[in-house]
């Protein structure tokens, strides 16, 4: 606690001191790096933080040459994210960075100046965010992640695990984008009717509802369920990833970091490592005199799975020899 209460402190002081700088036209003035946070405020000081410790290698320091100025919708609220993102352009940070596209579609009805770099929000086109990857023409550039476009394939790994699978879930938020609900919805029912299963979206928007849905699931014998990352489901993964071994319901993710930290399955990338490093490039880059109009949206490229032995044992869930030999990462 009292770390904490001093991190806080900190970030604080920083920011007096820059706003104090700006004011009087001193040569020390701080860069200011707004975040749209999906975990919480302030943006955490350890080491294995990896946009963090990116911002260092490329030369930034906090309270040396930036500050962070850090906003935190709860819950992941669409009304609250609308008001944060508001909040956050009036205080005139040199760049925003967000993950979630509610959170960049929020900051791109308030400013049209600001930089804003998305941090591997999925299919940016798609969602109307940005016209074209090559030459975004506005202010938002950044990094994209995989959509819902690999649904498919992620079905077909659970079925090749749960051959016997008939219905599938698909949990993800309430305070989602529409857009991409949409999107979860067209790519599920081309699964879907690929392997012939049935399927049902699901859309929590408080932390109890998980509790609820998964209770539901095993009441009506749905055989998994995959988790579309969002704030909400960041929030309160520990209870997600201990509800599904409750409820005896295999559980996927799209991310790396959700096998390691107790899903039976992920397929897709490792978030962290490529899509937060990859965004701090481009916050550095506007940080030195960049536009973002001028700077190319990567898409990532490169889908891994990831394999949780120990949650497979846990339920029950034999996972085929072929399966593992394909396995980019096994967790014991």
């Amino acid at each position: 606690m009292k770390r904490r209460s001093l991190t806080w402190l900190l970030v604080l002081m920083s920011t007096a001191l820059a706003g104090s700088a700006t004011a009087e036209g001193g040569a020390t003035s701080l860069k200011r790096i707004g975040v749209v946070a999906s975990f919480g405020c302030p943006v955490p000081v350890t080491a294995d933080n990896p946009f963090r410790r990116r911002l260092v290698e490329l030369g930034w320091v906090e309270g040396k040459n930036f500050v962070f100025d850090c906003v935190f919708p709860m819950e992941g609220r669409l009304d609250q994210v609308n008001q944060l993102a508001a909040e956050l352009v009036a205080r005139h940070p040199n760049v925003i960075y967000a993950i979630s596209a509610p959170a960049v579609r929020a900051l791109k009805q308030v400013t049209t100046t600001i930089p804003i770099v998305m941090a591997g929000t999925a299919d940016p086109v798609g969602l109307g965010l940005v016209t074209n990857l090559a030459r975004p023409e506005a202010n938002v550039t950044g990094f994209a992640w995989f959509g819902p476009e690999i649904m498919p394939k992620r079905v077909e790994i659970l079925k090749e695990v749960l051959p016997q699978m008939q219905r599938f879930a698909i949990i993800f938020t309430a305070h989602g984008d529409p857009k991409l609900i949409e999107s979860l919805q067209v790519n599920a029912a081309i699964a879907a009717k690929q392997f012939g299963l049935s399927f049902q979206v699901f859309l929590p928007a408080t932390p109890g509802d998980y509790d609820a849905i998964f209770s539901q699931l095993s009441d009506q014998h749905f055989d998994a369920a995959y988790i579309q990352p969002n704030p909400l489901a960041v929030q309160n993964f520990i209870r997600i990833v201990e509800l599904g071994l409750r409820y005896g319901v295999p559980t996927m993710g799209d991310d790396a970091i959700a096998a390691r930290s107790g899903l039976l399955l992920s397929y897709g990338g490792d978030f962290p490592a490529v899509a937060v490093v990859r965004s701090a490039d481009y916050v550095d880059k506007i940080l030195r005199g960049a536009k973002p109009s001028e700077l190319p949206i990567e898409q990532a490229t490169k889908l891994g799975l990831t394999i949780n032995l120990k949650t497979a044992r846990a339920l029950g869930v034999t996972i085929p020899p072929a399966l593992l030999a394909r396995a980019d990462e096994v967790v014991e």
